[in-house]
């Protein structure tokens, strides 16, 4: 146990096993007739009241339950099980096979993916952020967080539609250990292109 009372695994090479069997079920997902695109798992409501229409954007519950993407933690001061807590995969497709370009970790995917697709800030929608740096920077246009210019900005939302375009696969994982190792794991073996290893 650490500090926490989280018990290490008893053996770690169980864990490293279970990320390629977890390779293996995220390409199958990724790839299935039914895989989503992640603007499919939301919606857009719009509200009227006020002096300006204002947008929110919903989780599609019956879409997620649908993939059996059904929530298995508590969040926040919810008395039921309200989100999902495990690992997500973006894919795109190249031809005619979806292949996973990004593995992500949370405690509320629903929350995070949300945040992917629709965010506002750089710490939101990050992938859509990293994409239009990358970009960027090719071209030779210094952009930092602090001043972004109104051409990131309009790169930004392009990369943003890219991003909800994106094929969406999630697997439940509970423990906490299990969680962040495979996250790096799934990068390697899946070799994603958007994943970084780089410390802060």
């Amino acid at each position: 146990m650490n500090y926490n009372n989280e018990p290490f695994p008893v053996d770690p090479k169980v864990v490293f096993k279970r990320a390629f069997d977890m390779a293996t079920i995220a390409l199958v997902h990724l790839n299935h007739k039914n895989c989503p695109r992640l603007e499919e798992l939301f919606f857009e409501m719009h509200k009227t009241c006020g002096a300006q229409p204002e947008f929110s954007i919903w989780r599609n519950k019956k879409a997620f339950e649908d993939l059996g993407y059904v929530p298995n933690i508590k969040s926040g001061k919810s008395k039921s099980l309200n989100e999902f807590k495990g690992l997500y995969f973006f894919g795109e497709k190249k031809n005619d096979r979806v292949l996973p370009i990004y593995v992500g970790v949370s405690r509320t995917v629903y929350r995070r993916l949300r945040q992917h697709a629709y965010g506002k800030s750089h710490n939101e929608c990050s992938l859509a952020y990293l994409m239009t740096g990358h970009n960027n920077n090719n071209n030779n246009k210094e952009i930092n967080r602090a001043n972004d210019h109104s051409d990131f900005n309009d790169d930004l939302l392009a990369k943003k539609e890219v991003v909800r375009n994106l094929y969406v696969a999630l697997i439940p994982v509970q423990e906490d250990y299990d969680l962040y190792f495979l996250e790096v794991a799934l990068a390697g073996i899946l070799k994603t292109k958007w994943n970084s290893f780089r410390t802060h």
